[in-house]
This record gives structure tokens, sequence and C-alpha cells, in this order.
């Protein structure tokens, strides 16, 4: 699934696109980054996961295919919650799942139907290792980044609805200003051969067109 750097640049472009849907560009960020702070809670299985991208039906995390349910999963979340007073955190939530719906049958299903060999052979770690370093790159040189540190920093966790809690988004917060990037060195991407730079922007690109036709 996307990595950090690339929810947030899909987030910055539907607020460019459309500046009028959010009011509190802190805690849009936030929701951005918020679903995958399952991974800091105690005892993670891959069902938590599943749970926080708000999931319909029972594949499991890593075989999904009903795409279109989950897509609609989340919308109906959206339409649920999105005139709440937390609706910038639920939009910017909901942009993050529906960018990894997008890589989901657009980038990942392809492939390990296509190539089942190779997925059971490791290419899910090849895929991880390779986004873990472009998403370090992104971090070092992309446009504009320190907007993003800003509005992380002022941002405020929140508990949404049973589906994610305050004290996991705080942890994934210090963990994107004080972990993950800070001090890190531009990585060596050379051997990169699946996950590269113009293929990760492209991805940015792509998700950003999904996620704006199904929210305008």
């Amino acid at each position: 699934m996307p990595f950090t750097m690339t929810h947030l640049c899909i987030a910055r472009n539907i607020q460019q696109l459309f500046p009028e849907k959010i009011g509190n560009l802190s805690q849009f960020y936030l929701g951005t980054i918020a679903p995958d702070a399952v991974h800091n809670r105690a005892g993670y299985i891959s069902d938590f996961k599943k749970a926080s991208h708000l999931v319909a039906g029972d594949e499991r995390w890593g075989e999904i295919t009903n795409t279109g349910e989950w897509t609609e999963s989340v919308l109906g979340f959206l339409g649920k919650h999105g005139n709440a007073d937390d609706q910038d955190f639920v939009l910017g939530y909901c942009i993050h799942v529906l960018s990894d719906i997008y890589q989901r049958f657009a980038k990942w299903n392809p492939f390990r139907f296509t190539y089942p060999d190779k997925v059971a052979n490791g290419y899910g770690n090849i895929l991880h290792q390779e986004s873990s370093k472009v998403d370090i790159e992104m971090a070092i040189t992309v446009e504009n980044r320190e907007d993003f540190w800003f509005h992380i920093k002022e941002s405020k966790p929140m508990d949404l609805r049973g589906i994610i809690f305050t004290e996991e988004i705080e942890k994934q917060k210090d963990n994107i200003l004080n972990r993950w990037y800070k001090g890190k060195e531009r990585p060596d991407l050379s051997s990169n051969e699946v996950v590269t730079i113009e293929s990760n922007m492209k991805l940015v690109k792509d998700a950003t067109d999904f996620v704006a036709c199904h929210i305008k």
C-alpha cells in the first residue's frame, strides 16, 4: 500500500483541487495519516487494519478483490460522517483509504494474479523495501514538505468512533515528526526495480484522479 509521503502528496493535490471542502488543513492531514496508525496498536494483527481501512467483506487484508464494495463502504462512511465536527479529519481519513483502494486494484492485484510465483517468493518484501526508500527520498526532497510537518505538528489527535484511537495517532505523529525521517540521508535508489520516484509520482497523480472523481 502507499507509504506516508505518497498519502500526504495525494491529500495536498486534493486540497488544491477542492479547497472549499477543507476548513482545517491540519486536521485534514492528520486524517490522511490516521488509518495506518493502527500499526501502533498492541498485539497488531491484519484484521485491525481491515477495520481501520473500512474494508467490506471477509477477504484477508493482502488478498482483497472486492474493491468496488470496499469503495462503497468508504463513501458510505464519508457520507454519514462528512458533516460532523471532525469533517476535515474524516475527509482526510477517507482519502487515505480511497488511495489504498486505487493501489490495490490498479497495481497490486494485477501483479499478484499475473505473477503468483514472484509473490510467493517474496515480491511483497521487495515492494515494501523499495517503497520505504522512496518514501524517505520524498520526505527529504518533495516540494514544500515543511508544510506537512507544520500541519501535522499543529493537529490534535482524536478517537474515530472506535475505529482508531487517540494514542495510536499520537504515536503516528511522533513517528513522522521525530523517527522515520528526521536526520535521514537520501537513500540510494539505483537498485530499485519495482518502485521508483517516477513510478511513485505517477501513482500520486493517478490516485489523485481516482479520489477526485469519487468525492467531487
